[in-house]
């Protein structure tokens, strides 16, 4: 979980986004809204309609959390008919106790990050209110207070050094101002309101940040839009001209941004735990937009946004674990996002997996509590005791990262299994050089696995000689692909004649397979490897619901052999003996063995996992696998068989 958060505090540095010209940045003074109360406009129109003549002093709170919507879940809690909600509750008023003893907050940037204190601002704040508006008790309408209070007083937001501090920051402000709004004096509000024109519109508006996430499409662009949304709603009416200008542009810029991240069927291409935080904004701007205007200016009407929840339910494995490539980390962890999907799309499956992280302790220790009452208010919209678990089996996507997910019976338990398979390329935004690798878990553990991300600080300022950039680049020759766990090296997949994957290249699931008895997918990946070989196709299958197979088809070229890796990173401890390699799971062995088509000499083999001083230990993981050579002419097919019985 630390990495995770690690990651995401982090992300800007390798996102990969353009600089905004002079002449596409509006113009704004600090503090120019004012503080004339009123409804209007400016005389602008909104770029997706929705009505804005509500947005006044007269009424709040209004974002996604309305009057009505405290009665409804307070009733429901008052019931005592669903267990699911009060456990979604108490994590809240939880969180909210826990935060009244805690040390005030105070302005620390680490590295170039404000992002900690802001983040932590917001999980106080908005916790807090809720908290208070749901029990009445004014320990925490104080404490949430004191809170606004403290980082409205802060001398910035760190918004022009790192624009995401300053987007989680209005977030949480914006949230406190509205929900609190009635309780707060005329200096608090007012406090609030230039803080919010000063350290984040006006660094938004004249392109004070260090990246343009207006024209990022990645979760830059949703956490930054959607930070900058919620506050504007939040003081609309106080200087409206500049909150029109910012909701407009937060319309145009993600429309684009999202057709890329989601379509066409929701896989999002930065990977598992930056699905988690992107879209965690994408929905607090939707609901916020829903419940202020009326609309969501049609920003959910995105095809892939449709299917994403879907996506992610099926991306969690066993143990706890999700299928972790690109820059993610194996926990598998909470998604409040989920609860406003499924009720956004009619679809009450994509929470089974919630319902079972209430249950086993995943919300309680999820650091993200600042998206928990936009949850709760969905969560009061079903009837959570009639979630069933879903009925597919097999999920695939296309996209920048195409995927195959596999599901063998949903019950999370020993009986059920896990596979995941990955294609795309490198080159992205959070990359590595993962195409072809896979997970899977069966028997209460995860045989084939992925190292996931390495903490940040450790690497982002190194250079070698020899190498043409430093971690931040995704060039061929970048530092990136000397870390142990970016490269092809030290990921479930092949590599030829001892080459780095080629980081431009790309690869397609060109067939996915649901049969009764296998179920899977192929993966072109001849352009990864097209220096190296002539042709190469990896298919990947579920057999019989016990056996994992693994088929890679390589054509040499024909005056050059293709000498290959087939490397597994695994759990299991792994043993090499004579025709196969024992791998030691949990509750039970695997037994790896191969065959070649032409009945070449393989060399099974085990790899050390230690790497250079620069890279992070990888205690508890191993690699196993084989080398073989396919001669310049030739074509062999490799087939790799994992199965319980001996």
């Amino acid at each position: 979980m630390k990495l995770l958060t690690r990651a995401i505090w982090i992300v800007a540095l390798f996102c990969t986004l353009s600089a905004c010209s002079d002449d596409d940045k509006a113009t704004f003074t600090p503090g120019s809204g004012g503080t004339t109360q009123g409804g209007g406009n400016g005389g602008n129109t909104p770029s997706g309609g929705g009505d804005y003549s509500q947005l006044t002093a007269a009424n709040h709170p209004r974002i996604i959390m309305t009057e009505e919507d405290v009665t409804a879940i307070r009733t429901k809690l008052d019931a005592g008919t669903d267990a699911n909600l009060k456990a979604l509750h108490d994590c809240i008023i939880n969180y909210a106790d826990k935060t009244l003893t805690a040390k005030d907050l105070v302005y620390e940037v680490k590295g170039k990050r404000l992002l900690d204190v802001s983040t932590e601002a917001a999980n106080r704040i908005i916790s807090c209110s809720y908290a208070w508006r749901l029990t009445g008790e004014t320990k925490y309408l104080d404490k949430a207070k004191k809170d606004l209070q403290t980082v409205c007083a802060f001398k910035d937001w760190n918004s022009a050094t790192h624009f995401l501090d300053g987007a989680e920051m209005a977030h949480g402000v914006g949230i406190g101002y509205d929900w609190l709004y009635n309780e707060l004096d005329d200096a608090t509000r007012q406090s609030a309101e230039k803080a919010i024109q000063d350290y984040a519109f006006y660094c938004a508006l004249n392109g004070k940040w260090n990246l343009n996430f207006y024209e990022s499409a990645t979760n830059w662009n949703q956490v930054c839009n959607g930070g900058l949304v919620v506050a504007a709603l939040a003081i609309y009416e106080t200087c409206p001209d500049q909150a029109q200008q910012i909701i407009d542009k937060a319309i145009e810029s993600n429309a684009s941004a999202m057709d890329e991240m989601y379509n066409p069927d929701g896989n999002y291409p930065e990977g598992y735990g930056y699905w988690g935080y992107g879209t965690a904004f994408e929905c607090i701007m939707l609901a916020a937009m829903e419940s202020c205007t009326g609309t969501d200016n049609g920003l959910a009407n995105i095809e892939g946004f449709k299917k994403t929840g879907k996506w992610i339910l099926f991306m969690e494995g066993m143990n706890k674990e999700a299928f972790n490539y690109c820059d993610c980390a194996p926990s598998s962890v909470a998604f409040p996002p989920l609860w406003y999907l499924a009720y956004k799309f009619n679809d009450q499956s994509l929470l089974y997996g919630e319902l079972i992280k209430l249950k086993d302790g995943r919300y309680t220790s999820y650091d993200g509590q600042k998206y928990f009452p936009m949850a709760i208010v969905y969560a009061s919209k079903f009837d959570l005791n009639a979630v069933t678990p879903p009925t597919d089996k097999i999920w695939s996507g296309k996209g920048i990262n195409p995927v195959v997910l596999v599901h063998s019976d949903w019950s999370f338990s020993d009986t059920d299994k896990f596979l995941g398979m990955k294609a795309g390329r490198a080159n992205y935004s959070h990359g590595h050089m993962d195409v072809g690798s896979f997970v899977y878990d069966a028997y209460g553990t995860r045989w084939s696995a992925d190292l996931g991300l390495q903490s940040y600080g450790t690497i982002e300022n190194v250079t070698l000689p020899g190498y043409t950039g430093n971690f931040g680049s995704y060039d061929q020759g970048a530092f990136r692909w000397a870390v142990f766990r970016y490269n092809n090296y030290n990921h479930s997949t092949i590599t030829i004649n001892d080459a780095l994957h080629k980081a431009s290249g790309r690869a397609e699931i060109t067939s996915v397979i649901d049969s009764e008895t296998s179920k899977g997918g192929v993966i072109d990946m001849t352009d990864i490897l097209d220096d190296e070989c002539e042709k190469a196709t990896r298919t990947i299958t579920l057999d019989n619901d016990t056996d994992l197979i693994v088929k890679d088809q390589i054509k040499a070229y024909y005056n050059k052999a293709a000498d290959v890796r087939w490397t597994m990173v695994t759990k299991a401890m792994p043993v090499v003996e004579a025709n196969r390699i024992v791998l030691q799971g949990k509750n039970k062995n695997l037994y790896l063995t191969v065959s070649s088509e032409k009945g070449v000499k393989i060399t099974l083999k085990t790899w050390s996992t230690v790497g250079e001083s620069y890279d992070a230990s990888n205690a508890g993981y191993y690699e196993a696998g084989f080398e073989a050579r396919v001669t310049s002419g030739q074509t062999d097919t490799f087939t790799v068989k994992l199965s319980p019985n001996e």
